[in-house]
């Protein structure tokens, strides 16, 4: 959903990590087959697209790989991954507001797919600077443009003002949102070690906790 009367203040807001989690896992009953078709398109499509590129740019062996392919087929694969990306947070968003949703809309935002694209690219350099400067700096910034891609889609920003506005707004609760993501991740990751099972209920819990109750909170005013 677009917004036309774009709102740029960053608003004050609070939530509680646990209580954050605990809302998503009451919210994602109904929907975990959206989600996980959703998220099981975007990686059949990811892997397609990787192993197209990688004939043209070769990864090199496992005891010899070519770093430098490696991140160019990476870069050249977000003007079809990025889209699909927002599609899946969109959706995530879409419901957090009560409205009905398809895995199918995943595929709706290729009209965008320059600025998200861009997004993706811009990202990627930012934060690899920040791994080179320090490693502090990537963690501060891959935390801090984790809303750049709804920005763009939902309220309609451009790329650098979506990043800018994600970026100072996640820095006002900084620890709180990399701790309410770094525990959703620690939840993914041991959901999956039983043969992946898990991840029918945490993938959903993923995306409706961090875009579908956390980001109305930060973006739209909405109490937690």
């Amino acid at each position: 959903m677009e917004n036309e009367n774009k709102d740029n203040t960053i608003q004050e807001y609070d939530f509680d990590i646990i209580e954050m989690i605990k809302a998503g896992w009451e919210r994602i009953d109904g929907v975990k087959a959206q989600f996980v078709s959703a998220l099981a398109i975007y990686i059949i499509i990811a892997v397609i697209v990787q192993v197209l590129l990688s004939l043209v740019f070769p990864q090199g062996t496992q005891l010899e790989p070519n770093y430098l392919n490696q991140q160019i087929v990476g870069i050249l694969s977000y003007p079809v991954l990025m889209p699909l990306m927002a599609g899946i947070i969109m959706m995530a968003i879409n419901y957090g507001r009560g409205e009905e949703i398809d895995f199918k809309s995943i595929f709706n935002y290729y009209h965008l797919t320059g600025k998200l694209a861009l997004a993706g690219i811009l990202i990627y350099i930012m934060t690899l600077l920040g791994f080179i400067l320090l490693i502090i700096p990537a963690i501060y910034l891959s935390v801090a443009y984790a809303f750049t891609l709804p920005l763009i889609v939902d309220k309609n920003m451009d790329v650098w003002e979506a990043m800018e506005h994600s970026r100072k707004t996640v820095t006002k609760r900084w620890f709180k949102v990399a701790g309410l993501m770094g525990l959703l991740s620690i939840i993914l990751f041991l959901s999956a070690i039983p043969l992946g099972v898990g991840l029918i209920w945490t993938v959903p819990l993923m995306f409706v906790t961090l875009y579908g109750l956390a980001y109305p909170v930060m973006f739209d005013g909405e109490e937690a």
